[in-house]
Parts: C-alpha cells; sequence; structure tokens
C-alpha cells in the first residue's frame, strides 16, 4: 500500500501523483513521476481592490442581455413563452385527468389536492421566472443605471470642488 508525500492519502500502485492533492508520486526506485498539469493561480491583488475573475468571458455590450441581436431576443421571449403555455397546458391537462380518475374510483379522499399544490408550486415559479425574465431586463437596466450615478455623486462628492475656469 503506498501513500501520498505530501497529504498522507493512501493512493493506488503505479499512480503517478495524489489524486487528493495533485501532488507526484515517488515511482519505485525513488523517481518521482510526472506533475500533473495544473491550472495557474490568480495574480495576487492588493488590498482593497475588487476581486479578479480569471478565465471568464468579456461582459457583453450593455444594449441587449448576452449580446444578442434583436432578433435572437424575439426568439428567445417567443420560446420562453411557448414554454410557459405548454407547462400550463399540460399541468391543466393533467389534473383535470387527475380529478376525473378520482371521481370514477368512488370520490372518497380527494388525493389529487397532493399533485395539485406540489406542481402548482412548480409552475409558479416558472411563471415567476419568466415574468422576471421578461420584464426584469429593462427593470435591471434601469438600476445598473441608478446605481452608477449613485456611485458617480458620491466620487464628486469626495472629490475637492474646483473653481470655474475664466476664460
Amino acid at each position: 500500500m503506498a501513500y501520498c508525500n505530501k497529504c498522507g492519502k493512501e493512493v493506488e500502485e503505479g499512480d503517478t501523483f495524489c489524486h487528493a492533492c495533485g501532488a507526484s508520486i515517488a515511482a519505485p526506485g525513488g523517481a518521482a513521476g510526472p506533475e500533473p498539469a495544473r491550472a495557474p493561480s490568480p495574480p495576487l491583488l492588493p488590498p482593497g481592490s475588487p476581486p479578479a475573475v480569471v478565465g471568464t468571458a468579456p461582459i457583453p455590450p450593455t444594449g441587449s442581455p448576452g449580446g444578442e441581436s434583436p432578433q435572437e431576443l424575439a426568439e428567445r421571449r417567443v420560446r420562453q413563452r411557448m414554454e410557459l403555455w405548454w407547462h400550463l397546458g399540460s399541468y391543466i391537462i393533467v389534473n383535470i385527468f387527475l380529478v376525473i380518475i378520482w371521481a370514477i374510483t368512488g370520490a372518497g379522499y380527494p388525493w389529487f389536492i397532493w399533485v395539485m399544490i406540489g406542481w402548482g408550486i412548480g409552475m409558479a415559479f416558472h411563471i415567476m421566472h419568466y415574468f422576471i425574465t421578461i420584464h426584469g431586463e429593462s427593470r435591471r437596466e434601469h438600476m445598473v443605471q441608478k446605481e452608477m450615478d449613485k456611485l458617480q455623486r458620491k466620487q464628486g462628492l469626495a472629490e475637492e470642488p474646483q473653481p470655474p475656469e475664466e476664460a
């Protein structure tokens, strides 16, 4: 049985590196195996600076979310609307079918209510997602603009007032 010299985890015979910590394991005879490829570590930043995000895509222009063209945005919205209608339609049809089954089998305890409630919670989240996504885009842009204005006013107050330039 072999163990990692760095973290102490058990490693299988023949492994060249530890699967827990990535350290190379000495092969029989003392030679270490090749180092596994590692992702570069993020650069160190001075205190108080915003965190760096390594390996992310650039931020799309603010004209439309995700940098979509008007055609793509319209297609996405129509697709979301159709998905919502399909979900709502299947909810109604299946629950009507369950009520019919309940009525045919003796109309005892109304067990179908639990299905309606459970699926209804999911339906409510789908409706919320739809309206937040469709109507939230412009609201989000408004909130970002308002926050930017607030920060600019705050920075303007923090700077010393400059006397007006005379011509």
